[in-house]
């Protein structure tokens, strides 16, 4: 999934980022949840008089791994060469997770 990051001074605020939350911080307009919140948000009071920002985030293709190791993205998007994205972070299974995921499999 990617979306909007929300920012403020260059931090990380919310993801995900929507027409929901929009809605949501700028309780006395009327937004249509289909509403192209991206482009309307620099206008918003939470932009103008909160110094909020929203941000595109893009996720990096999902590494190679092998059967004993597991693969998961980041808990929330970071900031990588000016653009907000998502890793993937490969972790090795400890000789107990390997040990369980064979058990599993000779039980099937």
């Amino acid at each position: 999934m990617t979306g909007y990051v929300k920012t403020k001074d260059g931090a990380f605020v919310e993801y995900p980022y929507g027409s929901a939350e929009l809605q949501r911080d700028n309780p006395e307009a009327n937004y249509d949840y289909f509403c192209d919140f991206a482009s309307i948000f620099p206008s918003t009071p939470a932009a103008i008089g909160d110094g909020f920002e929203l941000h595109y985030v893009t996720i990096d293709e999902v590494p190679e791994y092998t059967s004993v190791q597991t693969v998961h993205r980041s808990e929330q998007p970071f900031v990588r060469d000016g653009q907000w994205v998502f890793s993937w972070i490969v972790t090795d299974l400890t000789e107990e997770q390997i040990a369980a995921n064979q058990a599993m499999q000779e039980r099937v």
